[in-house]
C-alpha cells in the first residue's frame, strides 16, 4: 500500500469562520454567541470619521496605525504564563486573536490592512495562516507581512500616520506609540488618536451591546451555579472553580475578565481579595457570608457582577440588615440613572443613601448632611461606586480612584474618576453600580476615636456587625433613552436568595452533587 496523503489542517472548524454569504464571524461553539466581524469594521469607520472631524490640519489619505499585543513570556523561560489576550484597542478595531500583528486604517475610505509576522511552519505551531486567510476571516481589505509596512504605506501614499499613544486615566498606565522600521519617513501624530479611541470605546454600538449582554448572561448563570454549589467545608477556590468551569464549558469564555474575588466570612471586608496575597484559600464555614465578585470574558468583551449570600442559605439578622441596606442603596442610584445624569451626582446619591440606611438601623446618629461632611461613608464604603464596562473590566473613560485621606488631599473628592466624574451619561454607555458596606476594624477604630466622626457613631450597635465582614452588590446596566436597563440577572432580594438556595432548580453541572 502506498503512503497516505496527509490532510491539510482545516482552520474553518475553529472559532473564526465565514458564513454562506462570505461574512466572517467569531463563535466559540454552536451554542455560543456569533460575533460578526462587521462589529470591528463599524468601529474602524467610526474612529476614522472622528479623526477626520477632529484632527487639526487633517490631510487626505491619512492612516491610523496600531500594534497588537505580544506574547506573555513567563520570566526567563520559554513558556507563556497566561493564555494570550489581545490588546483591547486592537481587538476593538480588528477582532484578531493572534499576537505580533499590526494594523492600518485609511481614515477617509475605511480601507483596512493587517500586517502579520513571517513564520515558519513547525511541529510546534502547525500550519501557518496565509495573508488571504486573515483577509477572509477578519474582514479586512488586505494583509501583508510586518517587514512590508513601510513599503505598503508608501505605495498607498500615506500622508500622515495617527498613532495610539496616551495614558489610561483609570490605571495611570501609558500606551506608547507603536514603532516599525522606517516609521521616521512618515508624518506622525501622537496626540489625536488616543482620546478619540477612548471616546469611541465608551459609547457602545448595538453589536457591542449584543456581546456584553451575552457575556453578562453567561456570568449571571455562572454566579447562580456557584450559589447552588457553595457549601460549608468547601474551599473558596473550589466555589470559584465552579464559575470558571461553567463560563468556559457552557459559555465559551476561555478566560475570566479578572482574578475572581471570592472571600467568605470576615474576609468579605477585603475589597480585592483573591490576588497573590489572599488567593481564595480559606475554608468556608457554616454561617459565613460569601462575597463573590466574578466576570466572564468573550471575544475580549467582559462583565463584572458581585453577589453576596449566606453559604447555608439563611441570613442572620445582622447579615440581613446589612444586605438590605446595600440593596436599598443600589436601588436609590439605579432609579436616578438617565442620559444627562453625571457620575458625580450618582456618587453623591449612593453615599448619602448608604448613610441614611446606617442612621435608620441605629449605627450612626445625626443628619445625613453632617455625616456626609464628616466623610463617614468612607468608613463603611471605602471605594468608588462603579465603572465603565467593555473591553476591560475597568474600561477606559474613567480615572484611577484617588485614595485621598488627608483634608488637604481630599477636600470634596471621594475616590472620584475625573474623566467619568463630570461626564453626562449617554445612551449605550455600559457601567456597573457596586455599593458596599463593610465592618473593617482598620477603618472603624480610628473613626470611633476621632472627635468629629466618633460622636456620630454608635459603637455598641456597630460592634454587633463587626464579625460578618461586609456586603457588596454589583449590577451591570446599559444607559437607555430614558433610564437604564439592568442586564445582570441573579437573585437579589433576601427572599429571592433564600428561596433559590432552599429550592434549587435543576442544574446542568454533573459533579455539583459531589459537594
Amino acid at each position: 500500500m502506498g503512503a497516505e496523503q496527509s490532510t491539510p489542517l482545516n482552520f474553518e472548524v475553529g472559532a473564526l469562520k465565514v458564513d454562506e454569504n462570505n461574512s466572517p464571524y467569531f463563535q466559540m461553539g454552536p451554542d455560543t454567541l456569533r460575533v460578526p466581524m462587521e462589529l470591528h469594521k463599524e468601529a474602524r469607520e467610526n474612529l476614522g470619521r472622528a479623526v477626520r472631524d477632529s484632527a487639526e490640519d487633517y490631510t487626505m489619505n491619512s492612516y491610523m496605525y496600531l500594534q497588537a499585543a505580544g506574547d506573555n513570556q513567563k520570566y526567563d523561560t520559554d513558556q507563556n504564563y497566561v493564555v494570550f489576550r489581545q490588546d483591547s484597542y486592537f481587538n476593538w478595531l480588528f477582532g484578531s486573536k493572534e499576537p505580533g500583528l499590526s494594523g492600518a486604517v485609511n481614515c477617509d475610505t475605511g480601507e483596512s490592512i493587517l500586517f502579520i509576522p513571517r513564520q515558519v511552519e513547525s511541529v510546534w505551531s502547525g500550519p501557518i495562516k496565509s495573508p488571504d486567510w486573515y483577509v477572509r476571516h477578519y474582514g479586512v481589505n488586505e494583509c501583508f507581512y510586518t517587514d512590508q509596512i513601510t513599503t505598503v504605506l508608501n505605495e498607498k501614499r500615506c500622508s500622515n500616520l495617527y498613532l495610539l499613544e496616551g495614558m489610561n486615566r483609570f490605571s495611570y498606565v501609558s500606551t506608547s506609540a507603536p514603532i516599525f522600521e522606517g516609521i521616521e519617513k512618515f508624518s506622525l501624530d501622537k496626540t489625536t488618536l488616543y482620546p478619540l479611541a477612548v471616546a469611541g470605546r465608551v459609547r457602545k454600538t448595538d453589536k457591542e451591546l449584543d456581546v456584553i449582554r451575552y457575556v453578562t448572561k453567561v456570568t449571571s448563570e455562572g454566579h447562580r451555579r456557584v450559589m447552588l454549589a457553595a457549601k460549608a467545608g468547601m474551599m473558596e477556590y473550589q466555589a470559584m472553580s465552579i464559575f470558571t468551569y461553567y463560563c468556559y464549558m457552557y459559555g465559551g469564555c476561555r478566560e475570566v475578565g479578572y482574578i475572581p474575588i471570592c472571600p467568605s466570612g470576615d474576609r468579605t471586608k477585603i475589597l480585592h481579595y483573591g490576588g497573590q496575597s489572599a488567593p481564595n484559600d480559606k475554608q468556608i464555614q457554616d454561617g459565613d457570608l460569601c462575597l463573590f465578585d466574578m466576570g466572564g470574558e468573550y471575544h475580549c468583551y467582559l462583565t463584572d457582577i458581585t453577589t453576596t449570600f449566606p453559604v447555608n442559605g439563611t441570613f442572620t439578622q445582622v447579615q440581613r440588615t446589612t444586605y438590605e441596606m446595600v440593596l436599598d442603596t443600589v436601588h436609590a442610584v439605579v432609579n436616578r440613572i438617565r442620559p444627562g445624569f453625571t457620575w458625580r451626582e450618582a456618587r453623591i446619591v449612593c453615599y448619602r443613601a448608604l448613610l441614611r440606611n446606617l442612621v435608620e438601623q441605629g449605627l450612626l446618629v445625626g443628619s445625613v448632611d453632617d455625616l456626609y461632611d464628616a466623610k463617614l461613608h468612607r468608613i463603611f464604603m471605602p471605594h468608588g461606586i462603579g465603572h465603565f464596562i467593555g473591553g476591560d473590566v475597568h474600561d477606559v473613560g474613567g480615572n484611577a480612584s484617588l485614595w485621598c485621606w488627608s483634608d488637604a488631599e481630599a477636600k470634596d473628592v471621594d475616590w472620584y474618576n475625573p474623566d467619568l466624574e463630570w461626564c453626562p451619561l449617554e445612551k449605550n454607555m455600559v457601567l456597573t453600580i457596586e455599593p458596599g458596606c463593610y465592618y473593617n476594624d482598620v477603618l472603624l477604630d480610628p473613626a470611633l476615636a476621632d472627635p468629629t466622626q466618633g460622636k456620630l457613631m454608635v459603637k455598641s450597635e456597630i460592634d454587633k456587625y463587626r464579625g460578618i465582614g461586609g456586603v457588596r452588590i454589583e449590577e451591570v446596566f446599559i444607559v437607555t433613552a430614558d433610564g437604564c436597563e439592568i442586564i445582570s440577572d441573579v437573585p437579589r432580594t433576601v427572599t429571592e436568595i433564600e428561596e433559590y438556595m432552599k429550592n434549587p432548580p435543576p442544574h446542568d453541572i454533573p459533579f455539583l452533587d459531589a459537594f
